[in-house]
């Protein structure tokens, strides 16, 4: 039978049966870049570790959670080629590193800007039918990123994931990251910004032309001159859109205890809950009252 040395820190004869090779697919981060610099491309995003070990090690390799970390303290402005050391490839001990692909990473390191970017909540969709959104705050209303010229020079504001408000007819106060671009990274701050965004009925306004003004309370014919109004009205979209569709509106003037002759009076106009009157024209109607009684 073929054995194999495995082991660490002492000889270990192991049956070749026990024993595998695999490659293991490891990602790739970077730690200690030094202050004033920023990493701005690794074009590789992993490698291929080569490894060897006992067949129940190597199994749960590929199950780790872990990443190859490059130690970036010396890097300079430009292109950088980084030697992949096996010692710093995190596996377990009785497992031998054969190889890796790529033996060395190409980093390109550029001079870091910061900036104070005001924070724009990025809604899509829109709200409930007659709703409206009345306004948005971001808390923080603003944040710094480090970064480089190239990417953060020509930015006026950071956005965040977006935010559906879709269907929605209430305001609301949500927790949401921010949308941050490649090689851009926030300065003493956290990603997770608190949105508020408020959502009201909308609010329109509109002139409704020709409603005919009755008298009421009289025994007596009467003819009201001119025989209609003009009232602009403001309220909830839906509810103007109802008056429309219904024509619930009330002009009236009423008429009790006026005798025979002539009379100026106001119409008293009959609206909604939520609806209010604007302006009415015109303000004032002329009532003649005749000296005969009426059937009504």
């Amino acid at each position: 039978m073929l054995f194999a040395l495995v082991g660490i820190g002492g000889s270990l004869l192991i049956p070749y049966v026990f024993i595998q090779e695999a490659d293991i697919f490891l990602p790739i981060a970077s730690e200690k870049v030094p202050k004033g610099l920023i990493v701005t491309d690794i074009p590789v995003k992993g490698m291929e570790v080569r490894v060897r070990g006992l067949k129940s090690v190597i199994r749960v390799l590929s199950r780790l959670k872990t990443h190859y970390m490059m130690d970036l303290s010396k890097v300079n402005v430009g292109v950088n080629t980084i030697p992949v050391r096996k010692d710093r490839v995190p596996f377990p001990k009785g497992v031998s590193i054969l190889k890796t692909n790529p033996s060395v990473i190409t980093v390109k390191v550029e001079k870091e800007i910061k900036k104070n970017l005001p924070v724009h909540l990025s809604l899509i969709g829109k709200p409930a039918n007659g709703f409206a959104v009345v306004s948005t705050k971001a808390e923080p209303a603003t944040v710094t990123l480090g970064g480089s010229i190239a990417t953060l020079g020509p930015m006026d504001e950071v956005s965040t994931k977006h935010i559906n408000i879709t269907g929605l007819s209430g305001s609301f106060k949500k927790k949401v990251a921010l949308n941050l671009k490649e090689n851009l990274r926030l300065v003493d701050s956290s990603e997770i910004i608190l949105a508020h965004v408020v959502i009201r009925e909308r609010i329109v306004d509109k002139t409704f032309n020709n409603i005919p003004v009755i008298g009421k309370q009289t025994p007596y014919a009467y003819r009201i001159a001119p025989p209609t109004i003009a009232i602009r009205v403001k309220g909830p979209s839906n509810l103007i859109g109802k008056l429309s569709e219904d024509k619930g509106i009330q002009a009236y003037i009423d008429l009790q205890g006026l005798k025979p002759g002539r009379h100026k009076k106001r119409a008293t106009i009959m609206l909604p809950v939520k609806i209010t009157l604007i302006d009415a024209k015109p303000e004032i109607f002329d009532i003649t009252i005749a000296k005969q009684k009426t059937n009504r």
